[in-house]
């Protein structure tokens, strides 16, 4: 077994940010697959109406925004948390240090499409005050453990959003 300096073993090892040097490979591995198969998600998500989440006890949409620069169409699929008839989505970014490029275009345009469970919705993004945020937080970690990692691995507050439907779905 290898350790570090200080003759602990090397999977001890617990970095600046909180993460154990397993985490930090974990997230290394999810943040690579995450950017490699999101296409692949994506299409998954929409021939099985959602369904390719079930066995994970998932709820997930496919968000589709305005590029800030490009004024294209971007999709990405996420992980959401209902709320009534709107959608809490947590812009954690798999733990990075930036915010994810969905939520900087939610930031210049909130109208916003998603996809859930083969309905398709014209949504508008909010930013949920801190303190209302943290109680959704809560929610989000007890619902998924993995989220309690992603506030160890970085020191940027979390943005956590409502996407509040404006149309009927369809």
């Amino acid at each position: 077994m290898s350790t570090n300096a200080t003759g602990e073993p090397a999977t001890a090892v617990i970095s600046a940010k909180g993460l154990s040097r397993k985490e930090r490979v974990g997230l290394h591995i999810h943040r690579g697959l995450d950017k490699k198969l999101s296409t692949v998600g994506i299409w998954a998500f929409r021939r099985t109406k959602g369904g390719i989440a079930k066995p994970w006890k998932a709820d997930v949409l496919v968000l589709t925004t305005v590029g800030r620069r490009s004024g294209r169409e971007r999709n990405v699929i996420l992980q959401f948390f209902p709320d009534g008839d709107a959608m809490i989505v947590a812009a954690a970014n798999g733990g990075e240090d930036a915010n994810p490029a969905w939520y900087v275009n939610l930031k210049a345009e909130p109208a916003a499409r998603v996809e859930v469970v083969g309905q398709t919705i014209q949504v508008r993004a909010e930013e949920l005050p801190d303190e209302e945020a943290a109680v959704r937080w809560t929610r989000i970690e007890e619902r998924d453990h993995a989220y309690e990692r992603y506030t160890r691995a970085t020191n940027r507050r979390i943005p956590v959003l409502r996407l509040v439907p404006t149309t009927k779905a369809s």
